[in-house]
């Protein structure tokens, strides 16, 4: 017990001393395990050789949405701000309407109308009077009334659509007629048996089923009526027709699919 007495401090010295070294060894040992389960660091690229670029498809895909919201529709077939309206047609089933007004009428047919200028024969031995005939706003599936007129040479028709330049072949039995169109300058022949002709305007077929409606062969300057709004048909192509609202004045072009 003496020498415990006279030695305590340097005991104690040595406890402590072998604690830490008995620490060092295992902290070295635990380093090397966590050293040995590590990935190898990757190497240096060499000098002059280019490195690979990364794949960023994934997050420029993510940035464009964000960057690119879809549009939020509130209008049209949405029918939470723009209800639907159902009408109840004659046979008793139900019809939804979707659009109403200009916007539903839908165009079934558009029909080119011809003015169509013939030669039937000469007035008279020397006569140089020549009778033609004229059938304005013709539709090929129902011809217009011919009308007659008497041309000479060089005098502007009261039509108003050619004037008589020139006779091919004999005078009392020409075997054409040269005419000049006055609104293009344009010359053109005419025969007894090929008359010349040229779409001077279209009708056009309409139908809306919001109420059912046929309108058959529409004019330019016609007016229907939808819903118990006028509208004035202003222009007809042959594609495409356009109306107007007589309450509002807005334009409505609707085209033939």
């Amino acid at each position: 017990m003496e020498f415990l007495k006279r030695h305590y401090e340097k005991i104690v010295l040595c406890v402590v001393l072998l604690g830490l070294a008995a620490a060092a060894i295992w902290m070295k040992m635990a380093i090397d395990r966590v050293q040995t389960n590590l990935a190898p660091l990757p190497q240096p690229p060499k000098k002059g050789v280019a490195l690979t670029p990364i794949d960023l498809s994934t997050d420029q895909v993510a940035l464009a949405q964000v960057t690119n919201p879809p549009s939020i529709m509130l209008s049209g077939d949405h029918n939470l701000f723009n209800p639907v309206t159902w009408k109840m047609k004659s046979d008793g089933s139900l019809l939804k309407i979707i659009k109403t007004g200009s916007d539903a009428l839908i165009v079934t047919k558009i029909t080119k109308l011809y003015t169509i200028i013939g030669y039937d024969h000469a007035s008279g031995q020397g006569s140089g009077v020549y009778v033609m005939s004229i059938q304005q706003h013709s539709d090929p599936e129902h011809p217009s009334r011919k009308t007659s007129e008497y041309a000479k040479k060089d005098e502007k028709m009261k039509s108003g659509l050619y004037i008589l330049r020139n006779v091919e072949g004999d005078a009392d039995d020409p075997t054409a007629l040269q005419l000049e169109l006055p609104d293009t300058g344009e010359t053109v022949k005419v025969t007894k048996d090929k008359p010349y002709q040229f779409v001077d305007s279209y009708v056009a077929d309409l139908r809306y089923d919001p109420d059912s409606k046929v309108f058959s062969k529409v004019h330019v300057n016609d007016v229907i009526t939808l819903d118990d709004v006028q509208y004035k048909v202003v222009e007809i192509t042959a594609n495409a027709v356009r109306v107007q609202s007589n309450r509002t004045t807005k334009v409505t072009e609707i085209k033939w699919k």
